[in-house]
């Protein structure tokens, strides 16, 4: 939510053992997935611009529903967490962790640059000025670990977790080797320390500790660990009864850790989906038109569309509100249609073309690897909210 966006939709099928276990045949684009991203995305931004932009600008009229529920990002870890084992399963651990970086940061500094400008403009008309600290703390990630150091936008919260699990994985399948994910016990072991650890380190961490905690966000790792076992599921490394212990658990935590009751029960709705789209057959009841490529698109742009929809869609309110007299529906549609338009534009000319700049080396070298290989061989191949003005 990746994104938070781990890009791969395209899911190598397991030999199925019942009529539960239907996935998608081999490369076969997965709607399913671009539908739960799309919804996790949206569930986000509706909640940003009907709930807390109420908090952070309550000059602003009264949205025509309010959306509390806080389950977007969470979903899209859960999601993140599945790909990270569904690519680092067959990557060397530390050119995986390259591209993971690769992938999610060029866009992230962009996103804080834009961000930055755009609330110092707003800074002159009585909202929060943020200093020189402010946007290099974020531009460094240590927002979360500096109290003095404010969030740009409270979505970035998403990624010092990921890049925190990102780098322990790459790290642990270094040291171990890639066979640790042919261990038959260790990686359960490590969903249920993922569901066991956020709880004890928010409730007893103290001093270092807690910084680690709360700098990498370490009391969200329950959410990863939900997609550990929706992996572990659908290679038929644990069985259904296991994998609703583990993903229980992991709500529980959640509700736990922090205590919303319908976040925590809209979270489990959405591991059931992801349930659904892991083990079962792709959604082709919705292969309805032209409902796949809108859908496909507006996935494709979905972590782009995170960064850049919370505090740019405030400040797109206020201005909507003051200026135009827009409210109601015709301000959470605009909020909807800017967030979805910056994201394509972060998409298409940063995120994309950095990573393939980024990676183009990487990637010559892998074929001619690849070419010396045919020609010697057969030739087989804490939680901070975002400041109020």
């Amino acid at each position: 939510m990746t994104l938070l966006d781990e890009r791969p939709t395209r899911v190598r099928s397991a030999e199925p053992t019942g009529r539960i276990l239907r996935p998608a045949a081999s490369g076969e684009r997965r709607l399913s997935w671009d539908v739960i991203r799309v919804l996790a995305v949206l569930s986000a931004i509706v909640q940003h611009a009907t709930y807390t932009a109420q908090g952070v600008m309550p000059w602003l009229a009264p949205p025509p529903f309010t959306w509390s529920v806080e389950a977007g990002a969470n979903t899209l870890m859960v999601i993140s967490a599945f790909f990270v084992c569904v690519t680092i399963a067959k990557r060397r651990p530390g050119r995986w962790w390259y591209q993971r970086l690769a992938r999610l940061l060029p866009a992230y500094l962009v996103a804080v640059l834009v961000t930055y400008v755009a609330t110092l403009f707003a800074a002159d008309f009585g909202y929060w000025r943020p200093g020189v600290r402010d946007l290099v703390g974020n531009l460094l990630l240590v927002q979360s670990f500096d109290p003095a150091v404010t969030y740009m936008d409270h979505s970035y919260w998403t990624l010092p977790l990921q890049l925190g699990v990102f780098s322990l994985v790459a790290l642990t399948v270094g040291l171990l080797g890639r066979d640790l994910w042919r261990r038959p016990g260790v990686l359960p072991a490590l969903a249920w320390f993922g569901v066991i650890a956020p709880v004890l380190l928010a409730t007893y961490a103290t001093g270092w500790l807690a910084v680690l905690s709360d700098g990498f966000v370490m009391w969200r790792w329950q959410l990863f660990a939900i997609g550990l076992a929706m992996w572990l599921a659908s290679t038929r490394r644990i069985s259904l009864t296991h994998l609703a212990a583990l993903t229980a658990a992991g709500v529980l935590a959640e509700a736990v850790i922090t205590p919303d009751t319908d976040s925590a029960i809209v979270l489990a709705a959405a591991c059931l989906l992801v349930g659904a789209a892991t083990l079962g057959p792709d959604w082709d009841f919705l292969r309805v038109g032209p409902l796949p490529r809108i859908v496909g698109w507006a996935a494709g742009v979905s972590y782009g569309v995170y960064l850049m929809n919370q505090q740019i869609g405030y400040f797109f309110a206020w201005l909507a509100q003051d200026y135009a007299g827009v409210t109601g529906w015709g301000r959470l549609l605009g909020v909807l249609g800017l967030a979805f338009l910056l994201g394509w534009l972060l998409t298409r000319y940063v995120e994309r073309p950095t990573f393939r700049a980024l990676t183009r080396r990487q990637e010559r070298g892998k074929d001619r690897a690849a070419s010396s290989s045919r020609s010697f061989s057969s030739g087989a191949p804490a939680e901070t909210r975002t400041p109020s003005g």
